[in-house]
């Protein structure tokens, strides 16, 4: 579905480097840093939107310059400094989309747009954060996309729209050949809905992982200095040393709850992950 290999862009200040990344067919994949680590930038030089890096970047099977209009139609975006021309309304970004792609389905667009609440005659103008993204959403899964890229598309919504949006997402990958690749700030989210992750840190992906194996192989140890000198190195991913004591992300918590058991060791996730990588050795 996506393939990468060699991925550089520089900047003033910046480098996106990606040695490789893959995504494959029937996946949801999820890229998880902090603010400037390089997410939208990644995502953006994906879709062609960011010229003069080097590197090899494949989508379908395709070199990125190979492609034709008809397979950049299977590409849906979703940015949030992104859209149609504020003075619009829905009904008139619906004849835009009609002709930009033969396969836009007007018929789901318009129960999406009833599903979000979006009023057809008020301008984007006039739309709430949410509210744009709620539209900027049914534009990208409406019109037979076999590949979503989507950069924060909870940003700005509550619980329950939120949790709609992750439904619509589910629906969209009932259908076989499908991928997903999202970026959030909500980590417990992406779990929720990812199969695997990767972490991004000051534009290099760092580390690659499956959501299953976070939620059953990753842990927390809670040690004192004494107590790290003693661990077996093995499976240490990150080491967070705090004021009142130090944070061990260990790839493998079975393993040190079998072999220190006086250790105490909890399960991980996305956030606890992200913070000792970011904060930690």
């Amino acid at each position: 579905m996506l393939n990468i290999q060699n991925l550089r862009k520089e900047y003033p200040g910046f480098s996106l480097s990606i040695d490789q990344f893959h995504l494959e067919p029937n996946f949801i994949t999820g890229i998880v840093g902090l603010n400037g680590a390089g997410k939208s930038t990644f995502f953006k030089t994906i879709c062609g939107l960011i010229p003069d890096h080097s590197g090899t970047i494949e989508l379908f099977g395709l070199s990125s310059p190979e492609l034709l209009p008809t397979q950049k139609e299977k590409l849906g975006v979703l940015f949030n400094d992104a859209t149609f021309s504020r003075r619009l309304n829905i009904a008139q970004c619906k004849k835009v989309l009609k002709v930009a792609y033969p396969s836009f389905d007007e018929a789901l667009f318009d129960q999406m747009c009833q599903q979000f609440n979006l009023p057809y005659d008020k301008s984007l103008a006039n739309f709430s954060t949410g509210m744009e993204v709620r539209f900027k959403l049914a534009v990208a899964l409406t019109h037979d996309a076999k590949l979503l890229i989507l950069d924060e598309p909870t940003a700005g919504l509550d619980i329950v729209a939120r949790n709609n949006t992750y439904e619509c997402l589910q629906d969209f990958m009932e259908k076989p050949d499908r991928s997903i690749l999202i970026s959030s700030h909500i980590a417990s989210d992406l779990e929720s809905l990812c199969d695997d992750f990767w972490v991004i840190h000051n534009g290099q992906l760092i580390l690659h992982e499956t959501v299953d194996a976070l939620k059953n192989e990753y842990g927390i140890l809670s040690v004192d200095a004494k107590t790290l000198d003693t661990l077996d190195p093995v499976a240490i991913v990150g080491i967070d040393r705090q004021p009142h004591g130090i944070k061990v992300l260990v790839s493998d918590r079975q393993f040190y709850e079998e072999n220190y058991p006086g250790i105490v060791v909890s399960a991980g996730n996305i956030d606890d992950l992200l913070t000792i990588l970011e904060q930690g050795e």
